[in-house]
């Protein structure tokens, strides 16, 4: 975070992100999912959580959970 954020905000970010990590999103689509959830709600501090990875990381390519393939999804 780029200052303090209210606990709502925190909480609807967290919750937006790490579902979007577990549904399959890159670190960089989950971010931005959890900024939007935020923002969506109306809550002020949707542009306080910032992405920092080192120089040499895509987090637009970085999978922490790999999804299964569409044959395996009933």
């Amino acid at each position: 975070m780029t200052k303090s954020i209210g606990d709502v905000d925190a909480i609807t970010y967290a919750a937006r992100f790490y579902a979007a990590i577990a549904e399959g999103q890159s670190v960089q689509g989950a971010h931005l999912l959890g900024r939007a959830a935020v923002e969506m709600n109306g809550l002020p501090d949707h542009e306080v959580p910032t992405l920092t990875c080192a120089p040499d990381v895509d987090p637009s390519a970085t999978l922490l959970v790999m999804p299964p393939p569409a044959s395996e999804i009933v």
